[in-house]
């Protein structure tokens, strides 16, 4: 479980930054391409469902 919950932090945490450049490159450029903001979109959506799992599976290991 120990492994399985560090292989999720660190997907998460790469999602997350992933993220946020890609925001950062978003607005820097003034993107209006609907296929790179989807691809982008799509980049969010991802890591905000990795990081439930991430907080579901501390909430599980503290209450142990």
């Amino acid at each position: 479980m120990k492994v399985f919950s560090l292989v999720i932090a660190i997907i998460t945490a790469l999602l997350l930054v992933s993220t946020l450049v890609c925001g950062l490159w978003i607005r820097s450029n003034k993107v209006t391409d609907v296929s790179s903001l989807n691809f982008h979109m799509n980049i969010g959506i991802t890591s905000v469902i990795f990081s439930f799992i991430a907080v579901i599976l501390l909430i599980m290991a503290v209450r142990r």
